[in-house]
């Protein structure tokens, strides 16, 4: 009779799994094919002008977007250009506000956003604000440095220009574990960077000259956004980061305030009613409530931010996560 109940059991455990999986199958299909029809997600009004938002959260790295049911992914550059391409053709849209928190990521990754961003400026002529959330340095500022305008708050962490290349040598781990890697290479620098063994200083100069290199270009790039000498950049793009109210005492960002406050300048740059109808640019993965759901369950959040957290990311625009 135990037996008995337990294949039983084993058997209404598998045949709910079953239909667990099917309706998150039916439930993903019938989104992707409504997200397949609709450009974007739209919020407050019907087929008048908006404020086109999207979001750059997160690790910034090159390629499309990776869902995950229990964890937040980063931003793909690809993925965000294709948002800022769909606002910039869109009519409706009138002005673009990207909303940063981020600390950085991959610089070729930056640098798309960063161009993409001019473009949508110069070759659509719509005005692109930036809304800076806790952090937005690095990759976050060289996004942020294309804009036609910056908003911080005076707590926001940014700057940090700069680049950064780390090496873990192992080799004396293995050694005394009894581990010896054995190498072939057809080129002296193939293996450059190797964990198995120390850095020539041939090697040491090459990965230097490459890193100079990116943070040379990173530089030259904020300056040409922000409008501002070279020279002065230099200054102060030694890797630290500052405070956005430091930021703007540097010129790195124009105004103080949050994301309502740049959502209503964002407004009246497109010619726009305050306070705006908003298109979001990024569209929805229908299980991105999981997320939220997964933290709480993981003590990631506690108390009254568990509850706000919840509520956020299943009602505010930041659950809305990129294709």
């Amino acid at each position: 009779m135990r037996k008995r109940n337990i294949l039983i059991g084993c058997g209404i455990l598998f045949f709910t799994l079953v239909l667990f999986i099917v309706l998150v199958a039916l439930i993903s299909q019938s989104f992707t094919g409504r997200m397949k029809r609709d450009a974007s997600f739209a919020v407050g009004g019907g087929g008048g002008d908006k404020v086109g938002v999207l979001y750059v959260t997160g690790i910034i790295r090159t390629g499309g977007e990776q869902y995950s049911l229990f964890d937040d992914t980063g931003s793909g550059s690809d993925s965000i250009v294709r948002a800022l391409d769909r606002g910039a053709r869109n009519r409706r849209i009138k002005s673009v506000l990207v909303r940063i928190n981020s600390p950085g990521g991959s610089a070729a990754a930056a640098q798309e956003i960063y161009n993409q961003i001019k473009r949508v400026r110069t070759e659509h002529g719509k005005p692109v604000i930036i809304s800076m959330g806790d952090v937005a340095a690095s990759g976050g500022y060289y996004v942020a440095s294309a804009a036609d305008t910056i908003f911080a708050d005076p707590a926001t962490i940014t700057g940090s220009i700069g680049v950064i290349m780390e090496y873990l040598n192992l080799e004396g781990t293995l050694d005394k574990i009894g581990m010896a890697p054995i190498t072939f290479k057809s080129v002296r620098h193939k293996d450059i960077g190797s964990p198995f063994r120390p850095l020539s200083e041939e090697e040491k100069a090459i990965l230097q000259d490459a890193i100079d290199g990116i943070h040379n270009q990173f530089v030259a790039d904020v300056a040409a956004g922000r409008n501002l000498p070279l020279d002065e950049v230099k200054k102060i793009a030694d890797g630290r980061f500052y405070t956005g109210e430091q930021a703007l005492k540097l010129k790195l960002v124009d105004r103080t305030g949050g994301y309502q406050e740049a959502l209503e300048y964002a407004a009246r740059a497109g010619g726009l009613k305050v306070p705006p109808d908003v298109e979001y640019l990024q569209r929805v993965h229908p299980f991105s409530f999981l997320t939220a759901f997964s933290r709480l369950a993981m003590g990631r959040l506690t108390g009254r931010d568990a509850l706000e957290g919840v509520a956020g990311y299943l009602l505010a625009p930041p659950w809305l996560i990129q294709e």
